[in-house]
Formats: structure tokens, C-alpha cells, sequence
């Protein structure tokens, strides 16, 4: 008997999260194609002022422009990943609504955690894809363009680096805007919160990878984890959370 239970509570759990998943489905196509745009038009961007701008070193370099470029298409997905989480997640769990949702018999921490991946499978998935592919075209173009760089399997290096450090920024910065968004019971906290995060990370991430890429590496994996630690904690006290 408590294996049917058993059975049947990881199918229902399971099933929440293929559910999640296919409502936002749709937005994958779309988030993947602006990706690819806003990497490309900000590599363009800062490519024109390198050619331009001989003097400044920053930008006189394959990988200070990469840098640059994620790091503004990773600013973009912040503010895309904060609205579609307001939208789809944080509201929910907001007064009226949450009430509605707690009367739901189902456990609140798995629907949460569920609903929150969801969301993050869809913009992050969209996000490395659109970057990486970005990416190869980038180091094409650097092959004519003759930027400062010491070679193609570096540019690989660099570029794969600088979209680990991208994504894991973008998965940081949602969740922690929607832990603080439902924290202090605000939809509008979300969006607020995430560019608050984002110009704090948006600095650290640029000049972070443009002169200690594998310390900003490291360090962002670090945060990352205890980002996860703490959104676990909030998920253990969804579960608890009294009703308004």
C-alpha cells in the first residue's frame, strides 16, 4: 500500500512539472531566437567601438568583448526571467491567491519547487543555447576581424566560461528576486529586486571575466550553491506558511 502511495505521489509531482513546463513550452522558440539577437547586436555593438576605439584595451580584445556582450544579453534575460516568474509563479503566492493555492491538497513544497524549475528550465535553456551558437558565429566573425586573441580553442574556452557564469547569474538573480518578491508579498518586488541584482552582478560579471575568469567562475558556482541552500529554506517554510 505505501508503495502505490509512494508511486503515485512521484508521478503526481512529476507530473506537476511536465505540466509547468508545457504551458511556457511555447515561449521557448522565441526566448532562444532573442537570445541569439541580443548577443549578436551587442557583439556588433562593442566590436564597432573596439575598431573605433584603439585606446581602450578593454574592448581591443576577443575576450573583453565576449565579456561584455553576455554580460548584457544576461541583463536582458534577468528582466525577462523576473516577468515571466511575477507572471507565472510569484502571484500565486501573493494574499488572495495564495490562499487559493494552499487549499489545493497537494504539498506545497514540491508544487513550489516544481512551478520555480519550470520557469528556470525554459529561460535557461533558451539562454545557453542562443549564447553558444552565438558563440561559434562570434569566433568566425573574430577570425576576420582580428581582435586580440590567442586562439580558437581559447576562444572556445573563454566564451563556454563567460555563458556558465551568464547562466548561473540569471539563475541566481530570478531566484533570489522571487524569494524576495514572495518574502515581502509584493509582485512588483520581483521585477524591482532583480535589477537591483542585476547591477550589483552585472559589474562583478564583466570585469570579473574580463581579468579573472576562473575566479569568477568559481566564485559564481560558490554562490550559486548557497543560492539553492537558501531557496531550499524557503521552500521548507512555503510549506508551514499560514494562509492570510
Amino acid at each position: 500500500m505505501n508503495r502505490k502511495i509512494d508511486h503515485s505521489t512521484k508521478t503526481s509531482t512529476s507530473s506537476v512539472f511536465d505540466y509547468e513546463l508545457s504551458k511556457l513550452n511555447n515561449k521557448r522558440f522565441s526566448l532562444f531566437i532573442m537570445a541569439i539577437t541580443i548577443q549578436l547586436l551587442s557583439f556588433s555593438f562593442f566590436v564597432l567601438v573596439g575598431k573605433f576605439d584603439t585606446g581602450e584595451d578593454t574592448i581591443s580584445s576577443f575576450k573583453g568583448i565576449i565579456a561584455l556582450s553576455n554580460t548584457v544579453t544576461m541583463c536582458v534575460y534577468v528582466i525577462i526571467g523576473s516577468v515571466m516568474l511575477r507572471k507565472d509563479l510569484v502571484r500565486f503566492y501573493i494574499g488572495e491567491q495564495r490562499n487559493r493555492l494552499f487549499l489545493f491538497p497537494v504539498d506545497r513544497k514540491n508544487l513550489f519547487i516544481k512551478k520555480t524549475f519550470s520557469v528556470q528550465a525554459i529561460i535557461l535553456s533558451s539562454f545557453v543555447t542562443g549564447i553558444i551558437i552565438a558563440l561559434f558565429i562570434e569566433i568566425a566573425a573574430n577570425r576576420l576581424l582580428h581582435f586580440d586573441s590567442p586562439g580558437i580553442v581559447a576562444d572556445v574556452t573563454i566564451g563556454i566560461t563567460s555563458a556558465v557564469v551568464s547562466c548561473l547569474l540569471v539563475f541566481m538573480i530570478v531566484i533570489g528576486s522571487e524569494i524576495i518578491a514572495i518574502w515581502k508579498q509584493s509582485e512588483i518586488a520581483t521585477v524591482v529586486s532583480a535589477v537591483v541584482l542585476m547591477l550589483l552582478f552585472s559589474n562583478i560579471s564583466a570585469i570579473g571575466l574580463m581579468n579573472f575568469s576562473f575566479l569568477t567562475l568559481v566564485t559564481v558556482i560558490v554562490l550559486s550553491t548557497l543560492t539553492l541552500f537558501i531557496f531550499d529554506k524557503f521552500a521548507n517554510s512555503i510549506e508551514t506558511m499560514e494562509s492570510t
